[in-house]
C-alpha cells in the first residue's frame, strides 16, 4: 500500500515539477471589506464564493528551488488531495532561488487564472512587490515552509524554527559536563525568516541556560552546501568542536566531510566523538545515525504540510471561514535507539521508495 501510494504521489509531482524551469490580512482587493478590524486571518475577510460551485478551482504554486526534496514532500499532500477531488487544478512553477524569476511567475500564474496562490519565498523582502501585485488582482496568497508578513496572507503552513533551534540547544545542554566547550552552530540564509529565527533560538537558547562553559561559533551557510562545507573547514583550522549543530539535514554531508578530513569523524561511544544533532530530517540525518555517528535528529514532519495548505486553499476560494491562519509541522526528536520505533512517523523513512 505504500508503494502504490508513493508511486501515485511521484507521478503527480513529476507532472508538476515539468513546469519547473502576521499582522491581520485583510480580504483580497475584489471582496466586501469586514465591517471592523479582525485579530487575524482566520477571522478576516475571506475571497467570494463562486458562483458556480462545480468549477474546477486553480491554484497556482511559487516554490523557491526544486534542489531540496524537503520542498517536494511539503506539497505531497496537496497533490493528493487535488488528486482526489477532481476538480482541482495545480500550475507549478519554480523560480530556481531567482526573487526576479519568482515574481515574473506571479504575474503568469494570475494571468493563467489562478483562484490563489501557494508561495514559498525566497527572500522574505523581495517577494513583497509580488504579494502586492496578487492582492489588486484579488488573488489571495498562502505561505508554505516560510512565513512571510502581508496584509494579502490569510494561511501560512510551517513549521516553528525557533522552537525548533531550542529543541537542538536543549539536548546539547542537556550533555554538557561542565568542562569548557565549543559549538558550531550552522546559520541558515539571513534573508529567510526560518535562518533567522533558527540562528536566534539556538544562541538565545545557550545564552540563557547559565551554561557559560559553551562556545558558539557560527559557520555561515546562506543554505548552500559548498559554503557550510568551505566555512566549516576554515573553522576547524581554528578550533575544534564540542559539537554540532546543524539547523539543516541538507548540510549534513558537508559538515560531516569537513570533521573526517579534520580526523575529527568518530562515531558515538568512542573517543574524541563529536557530539552531532541536526534538524529536518532530510535523508543523509537518517542514515548518519545509522551508521552511528550522528547523536540526536530533530525530524519536521514535511508530509503533514500539503493537506494543511489544500483545505485552506479550498476554503478561500469558496469564501469559507478558515479556523486557523497558521499550521505548524509538529517537530520531534529521534535518538538511535528510536529510529525502529518512529520509523512511520520519519518521512525520509516513510517514502525512500519514491525518494530513492
Amino acid at each position: 500500500m505504500r508503494k502504490a501510494l508513493a508511486l501515485v504521489l511521484a507521478l503527480a509531482m513529476t507532472l508538476a515539477l515539468a513546469a519547473c524551469g502576521s499582522s491581520a490580512p485583510e480580504a483580497p482587493a475584489n471582496t466586501p471589506a469586514p465591517e471592523s478590524a479582525a485579530p487575524s486571518a482566520a477571522d478576516d475577510a475571506a475571497p467570494a464564493p463562486s458562483e458556480d460551485a462545480g468549477k474546477t478551482i486553480k491554484i497556482g504554486v511559487s516554490t523557491d528551488t526544486a534542489t531540496t526534496v524537503f520542498r517536494k514532500v511539503e506539497l505531497m499532500g496537496l497533490y493528493s488531495a487535488a488528486e482526489a477531488a477532481g476538480n482541482v487544478e495545480i500550475i507549478e512553477l519554480c523560480a530556481d532561488d531567482d526573487t526576479t524569476t519568482q515574481y515574473t511567475q506571479f504575474k503568469s500564474l494570475i494571468d493563467q487564472g489562478v483562484d490563489v496562490i501557494v508561495c514559498c519565498a525566497i527572500d522574505q523582502d523581495a517577494i513583497l512587490t509580488a504579494y502586492d501585485y496578487a492582492q489588486a488582482a484579488g488573488v489571495p496568497v498562502i505561505n508554505y515552509d516560510r512565513k512571510v508578513e502581508h496584509e494579502n496572507v490569510f494561511f501560512t503552513a510551517m513549521y516553528d524554527s525557533y522552537s525548533d533551534a531550542k529543541q537542538l540547544a536543549e539536548y546539547l545542554l542537556s550533555v554538557d559536563d561542565g568542562e569548557e566547550h565549543t559549538i558550531f552552530l550552522t546559520v541558515g540564509s539571513l534573508a529567510d525568516p526560518n535562518g533567522i529565527a533558527r540562528r536566534e533560538g539556538f544562541q538565545e537558547t545557550i545564552a540563557a541556560s547559565g551554561h557559560t562553559n559553551l562556545k558558539v561559533v557560527e559557520i555561515m551557510t546562506d543554505w548552500d552546501v559548498d559554503k557550510a562545507l568551505t566555512n566549516m573547514q576554515n573553522a576547524l583550522q581554528v578550533y575544534t568542536p564540542w559539537a554540532v549543530a546543524n539547523v539543516s539535514a541538507h548540510m549534513d554531508g558537508s559538515c560531516y566531510q569537513a570533521l573526517e578530513e579534520a580526523g575529527l569523524k568518530i562515531k558515538r561511544g568512542e573517543e574524541g566523538h563529536v557530539y552531532y544533532t541536526s534538524l529536518s530530517g532530510e535523508p543523509p540525518a537518517v542514515a548518519y545515525m545509522e551508521e552511528g555517528y550522528t547523536d540526536k535528529i530533530f525530524v519536521i514532519p514535511a508530509d503533514t504540510a500539503g493537506g494543511a495548505i489544500f483545505d485552506a486553499a479550498v476554503k478561500l476560494v469558496n469564501g469559507e471561514t478558515l479556523e486557523s491562519d497558521t499550521f505548524y509541522m509538529p517537530t520531534f526528536g529521534v535518538g538511535p535507539d528510536e529510529l525502529e520505533a518512529k520509523s512511520d512517523e520519519i518521512w525520509t523513512v516513510k517514502y525512500a521508495d519514491m525518494l530513492g
